[in-house]
């Protein structure tokens, strides 16, 4: 009998349900059956985008049912799980509809015919964590199945169900083995990640576990796209509007109870107008509702487990500790037994603290003072993640000259957070490696080959010449 693990609710403790714990047994079974169907269904491009449109119906229709679940067992407002599901929708649909090339045919060249092909790289296993469960795997479910390939999908062992939800309803419309989940811990992660079968991992979560896996993957050669880890910076310039710049910040940073990897983590504020700007912001903050998820009137839910609490608390000790103080929250909010921590302001940390220079991930927002925008410039590029950032200004030219000089993926101005289907995602140094989203993002689960041909005769063939050749 199959091993079976519990599943619980991060706002109350109780019992959600449960998923069977996997193993590397489970992933060969899983991989044969994947490889099987592989033929069969890179085949049939007309199939796979009738499947992708009718998997985007399935997800709408069963959003509600689905993103309650999400909401269980993750944490967030349901509001916000049922339209991570409609998102999912969305991208099933793009994928359907996108138009690319199979073949193209290069020009023609001393009787040589020469074709460049698109085809599927294989077996993907797609891991994806706990905070966006349906959406991560949404960006890399559908353009894998929409270039050919066949997925295994493995969720974070806290967050399975809705993971399980999604993958049966697009399930419905692929023959079998192209599309399936496991569920279970890291020895399933391992065994995806060194399987010689599996040709590509496509990993989105910590910094630390995408280059565990980037390391099991290497001997196998098998292709890995990383989303990883990011520490992004609002940097709000001396003509922003108060008001407008606080709402749009904390709207980012407590989204999912700041455990976004895209979030807003830290704001930088020019110096002459700190007091007026935490203020805004610390009075913005306090407007959320916290509770559970699927309660109505919540705004901000729990976070996910109590390590992650207890982290998020313990650098805004150390930074209070160091000097800085507490401009709002900082309580529990709610009298719920779980791992709730109010949306928690913090000013006066110095940059190199850790609540500031580290991915906090949660709950907790310090704001520092800047006097030098070229001096914090530098030192921003300086550190080791560049996955996003935003700037913060009326004047659009001004903004658009210092998103330049960021070294991040994506530069948002008067914004943060919103990103698009078909525009590229990921990041710079630590933060990743890869695209996702839009024909960025099918582009990682197609293999390229080129088709060189010329006639047959009888005459002696002519060898290419010495600078043409490739090795």
């Amino acid at each position: 009998m199959q091993a079976r693990y519990d599943v619980h609710d991060p706002a109350t403790l109780e019992r959600v349900g449960s998923a069977p714990l996997h193993g590397a047994e489970d992933v060969d079974c899983a991989v044969a059956r994947a490889v099987g169907a592989g033929p069969g269904w890179a085949a049939d491009r007309g199939r796979r985008r009738e499947a992708l449109g009718g998997g985007a119906e399935a997800l709408r229709s069963r959003a509600g049912e689905i993103g309650r679940t999400l909401s269980l067992e993750q944490g967030k407002v349901l509001r916000e799980a049922v339209g991570e599901v409609l998102v999912a929708a969305d991208v099933f649909d793009y994928y359907a509809a996108l138009e690319w090339e199979e073949q193209e045919r290069l020009p023609e060249r001393q009787g040589r015919e020469v074709l460049v092909q698109r085809r599927p790289v294989g077996v993907v296993a797609a891991i994806t964590p706990w905070n966006f469960p349906i959406s991560l795997l949404s960006v890399k479910l559908a353009p894998a199945l929409a270039a050919g390939c066949t997925v295994i999908a493995k969720p974070s062992p806290t967050t399975p169900l809705s993971t399980i939800a999604l993958v049966d309803a697009v399930a419905q419309f692929v023959p079998p083995g192209v599309v399936q989940w496991l569920t279970g811990r890291r020895e399933v992660n391992r065994a995806l990640s060194e399987h010689h079968k599996v040709r590509k991992i496509s990993f989105t979560g910590s910094t630390e576990v995408g280059a565990a896996i980037a390391a099991q993957a290497a001997p196998t050669v098998k292709r890995v796209t990383l989303e990883l880890g990011g520490n992004d910076p609002a940097i709000v310039l001396p003509d922003a509007d108060a008001q407008f710049t606080a709402a749009g910040i904390v709207g980012s940073a407590f989204r999912n109870a700041g455990q976004v990897c895209m979030a807003v983590k830290r704001v930088f504020v020019p110096a002459e107008r700190e007091a007026e700007l935490v203020e805004a912001i610390a009075a913005e903050a306090g407007r959320l509702v916290v509770g559970r998820g699927v309660d109505q009137g919540t705004t901000m839910g729990p976070m996910h487990s109590r390590s992650q609490r207890e982290l998020v608390e313990g650098l805004v000790r150390d930074a209070v500790e160091s000097g800085a103080r507490i401009a709002s929250g900082g309580g529990r909010g709610t009298e719920l037994p779980g791992y709730f921590l109010e949306p928690t302001v913090v000013t006066g940390a110095a940059f190199e603290a850790p609540l500031v220079a580290t991915e906090q991930f949660g709950a907790a927002l310090p704001i520092v003072a800047y006097t030098d925008l070229d001096d914090l410039v530098g030192r921003l590029n300086g550190q080791e993640f560049g996955l996003g950032a935003s700037v913060w200004t009326p004047d659009l030219d001004k903004a658009q000259a210092l998103a330049e000089r960021l070294e991040v993926g994506t530069v948002w101005i008067n914004q943060h957070t919103q990103v698009e289907l078909d525009a590229p995602f990921g990041g710079w140094k630590a933060s990743g490696i890869g695209r996702e989203r839009g024909i960025y993002g099918l582009d990682p689960y197609l293999e390229l080959r080129t088709v060189n041909a010329r006639e047959h005769s009888t005459s002696t063939p002519t060898a290419a010449p010495a600078a043409a050749s490739a090795g």
